[in-house]
């Protein structure tokens, strides 16, 4: 039963005896790989349920259960939390309740079990089905998507996501408009960027969606943001204009699930924040290949800079990806490169001395869906 502390809202309360006759007072925030933001950005978010317990209900304790088939994505939420100032269990789901060595700081214990919060009912948006709820979470992190975004990003086919998008529409979650004119009218200008694809005379202009004030808010509500706290890290990280490079980032998801039909794809992003190393990859998606979790890292070039500065930025973008996944995270690691001809020939002398838990592809950037096979160890062209 949801429970509420001021304006902050938590799937339940339990008082956990950690020792005998020492309780906790401890609220539960059910934590899922699918809520469509990464696990850096996810922990941002969580990071806004903690005021209402320290100043409404001091002495009390989290406890975060992550369901996730994966190690990857709790042991980077879990990283990413830091210092909360309140003591916080993060565990593998809620199979087995939490220990005091689960605790990432000792708890405040009591000589009693203590009562819950006040009840309260859960957020209205919790009573979409798994899809709706999932295309507005993906709406809210890019604001503005076609339907093939949208069903990128939730791993879903584009007939599915349609139907959870107009199932939203009649909610007045989002909004749906019948030319792309104005698609990038929520950006500043400056950030209009001149690699917006130019179409061809023929190109007929195409619809898309956007996310209302109501989707947004319904949206934090499900990420548990009470409505008092501002969350920032819920865009992309660089938000670019619809063009070509927004639209291969967006479709990496799904391109991967496609391409490789033999690994298990449980979740994807589009410009990605990684704070631990500074980078900023153009698309991650991260599942499991040859029985082993593995991070499928995406940069694109779209031809629109020097062959220098290509290779420097991708040179870098190369060090940070293999020094991250086979030394940080210590998963496995297949690095795609798309590009056109002559970026993909200029971009071979970057990768060197590949590491026997890495991959690297390097493709056309126009071939949706297709990608070579990857070696370990290798360079595939």
């Amino acid at each position: 039963m949801a429970v509420r502390v001021g304006k902050g809202i938590y799937d339940d309360h339990i008082s956990l005896e950690l020792s005998p006759g020492h309780w906790t007072d401890t609220f539960v925030l059910k934590i899922a790989h699918d809520r469509m933001l990464p696990p850096w950005d996810y922990a941002e978010a969580i990071k806004t349920t903690i005021r209402p317990l320290l100043t409404g209900r001091r002495g009390a304790s989290l406890w975060l259960p992550v369901e996730s088939p994966g190690r990857w994505f709790r042991q980077e939420f879990e990283y990413a939390l830091g210092a909360l100032g309140l003591p916080v269990a993060v565990t593998d789901g809620m199979d087995k309740q939490p220990i005091f060595r689960d605790f990432l700081t000792p708890p405040v214990t009591y000589r009693t079990q203590c009562r819950g919060g006040v009840p309260d009912e859960h957020p209205v948006a919790s009573k979409l089905t798994g899809h709706a709820a999932r295309a507005l979470l993906s709406m809210t992190r890019l604001v503005v998507a076609y339907t093939g975004e949208v069903a990128s990003a939730c791993l879903t086919s584009e007939p599915t996501s349609r139907e959870a998008l107009w199932e939203l529409k009649k909610l007045g979650y989002v909004e749906r408009h019948s030319d792309n004119v104005k698609i990038d009218d929520h950006l500043a200008k400056v950030r209009r960027r001149s690699d917006r694809l130019n179409p061809r005379p023929n190109d007929a202009p195409r619809p898309y969606w956007s996310i209302r004030r109501s989707g947004v808010s319904a949206a934090l509500r499900l990420w548990g943001v009470p409505p008092t706290e501002k969350f920032t890290y819920r865009n992309e990280r660089n938000r670019l204009a619809d063009g070509d490079h927004r639209r291969k980032s967006r479709q990496w998801p799904i391109w991967i699930k496609k391409a490789l039909p033999h690994a298990d794809i449980y979740a994807g992003w589009s410009e990605v924040g990684i704070p631990r190393i500074r980078a900023y990859p153009d698309g991650l998606a991260w599942g499991k290949m040859d029985g082993v979790e593995t991070l499928f890292w995406m940069e694109v070039e779209t031809g629109k800079t020097s062959r220098e500065y290509l290779v420097e930025k991708m040179s870098l973008r190369w060090r940070r990806a293999i020094r991250y996944a086979n030394r940080i995270a210590k998963v496995r690691l297949v690095f795609t490169f798309l590009g056109m001809p002559w970026v993909r020939e200029s971009a071979r002398m970057v990768f060197c001395d590949i590491p026997k838990d890495s991959a690297v592809i390097i493709s056309d950037w126009r071939g949706f869906g297709h990608l070579p096979y990857p070696k370990w160890g290798e360079l595939v062209p």
